[in-house]
């Protein structure tokens, strides 16, 4: 049995390209591992234009596919003008459940909801973009 979920994938810059956002979506399958969306083609279903957070840049929503045992992991950053990033990584099961929500703040990892059991595929995330952690809490 499988299930549908909706993800954003985006990439936007403000007017003044003070602030940028990036926002990325990840599939963890049994067999491949973590791969990103755009190139899981046998699970999406559709692909659709979405509304941008800032005047410049793209979005894109995908309609994916979901059998038991992947998850979805949904990131969303954002640069600031002093250099400062800021984001939210969110964990989804193949139902569309939440299973676990982090905070990311300028190279700090804080679980915010979700049991400690998935915090392995945050860290396989997390070496997998080569984004710099500096603590877990």
């Amino acid at each position: 049995m499988s299930y549908v979920l909706e993800a954003v994938e985006e990439y936007s810059k403000s007017r003044s390209g003070k602030h940028i956002l990036r926002r990325i979506i990840l599939l963890y399958i049994k067999d491949k591992g973590l791969i990103p969306i755009s190139k899981a083609r046998d699970r999406i279903a559709g692909v659709y234009e979405a509304s941008k957070t800032y005047r410049r840049g793209s979005a894109k929503k995908y309609v994916v596919k979901m059998d038991h045992g992947d998850y979805l992991i949904d990131a969303r950053f954002v640069k600031n003008f002093l250099g400062k990033v800021k984001g939210e990584v969110r964990i989804y099961n193949y139902k569309g459940e939440l299973v676990y929500k982090a905070k990311y703040i300028d190279g700090e990892v804080r679980r915010s909801t979700g049991s400690e059991i998935y915090e392995w595929l945050l860290k396989i995330f997390f070496e997998q973009l080569k984004i710099p952690v500096k603590r877990w809490r």
